[in-house]
């Protein structure tokens, strides 16, 4: 018996006929109209199996996809469902598309690495904790002089802010639900007072990067909270125009998730950022 393809599923659950009754996508499009939000869930479904193939290495990157028409049949879609998958993959740039050569997946350094769909697809195939740390260590260089910049910019208003949510984030204890949308926002207040439009830019492109770090890296008893007196510490910095003291803080607040998840992937002395820590006193 032929196994059950992802457009037989999805004629099942309408009651419809089931594809191998039929012959061809094309009489079963004349014999069960599509429904358009039924296309558009089997659409999603296939742009999510083909990323998340892609992204655990059953396409390396310059490898070819199969041919249209043997993809299409693999996975029970017609052609132009196909093409709207890949077209959305490209848009994500997983894959490209050649004339004469096909679709091509693309070296994982061109793919849209902030992408939800991409950080899930990732994920789901073992690659959270390399990503949470490339994040980490970008925030590492990055945060320290925005927090510096803060500092000395930093009108009232915005230390005020910066203070409100200080004081939300610290309200999470109990509730690690909470977490990373809050600590996101006391982060991203921080880049926002910097007042460089860069700066500010790149925080909110790395919000879903950072909601998966965030969340990785409290997931085991106590880390959050050894965080907060740090967050703390580096608010008041804040507020009182202390930007080499501001930027020491920050250094020390963002290298204890960098430490964390250098520990678990444990990963070679020689390859880890250095830290420094010398206000640790």
């Amino acid at each position: 018996m032929n196994k059950p393809t992802m457009l037989d599923d999805w004629l099942s659950s309408m009651g419809r006929v089931r594809l191998a009754d039929v012959s061809g996508i094309e009489a079963v499009a004349a014999a069960a109209p599509e429904r358009p939000q039924a296309r558009r869930n089997l659409y999603a479904q296939v742009v999510h199996e083909l990323g998340q193939r892609i992204a655990a290495g059953e396409f390396p990157p310059g490898a070819a996809l199969p041919i249209e028409s043997e993809l299409a049949a693999q996975l029970g879609v017609s052609r132009n469902l196909l093409r709207e998958a890949i077209k959305a993959l490209a848009s994500k740039r997983l894959v490209e598309v050649r004339p004469r050569s096909g679709t091509r997946v693309r070296p994982r350094g061109d793919w849209h690495l902030l992408d939800p769909d991409v950080l899930g697809w990732l994920d789901a195939v073992g690659q959270r904790l390399p990503h949470a740390l490339d994040l980490v260590e970008f925030r590492l260089i990055v945060e320290p002089a925005a927090s510096r910049l803060a500092a000395l910019r930093a009108t009232l208003a915005e230390k005020a802010g910066i203070a409100a949510a200080c004081t939300a984030l610290e309200a999470c204890v109990g509730q690690p639900e909470l977490i990373p949308a809050r600590d996101i926002a006391f982060h991203g207040r921080i880049l926002a007072a910097s007042h460089n439009s860069v700066l500010n830019h790149l925080g909110s492109l790395i919000a879903s990067l950072m909601q998966l770090q965030v969340t990785t890296t409290t997931d085991h008893p106590g880390a959050f909270e050894r965080g907060l007196p740090l967050h703390r510490e580096l608010t008041q910095a804040i507020a009182r125009g202390e930007a080499p003291r501001a930027e020491e803080i920050s250094r020390r607040l963002v290298s204890m998730p960098y430490q964390d998840l250098a520990g678990r992937l444990r990963l070679p002395t020689a390859r880890m950022l250095e830290v420094r820590e010398r206000s640790r006193s």
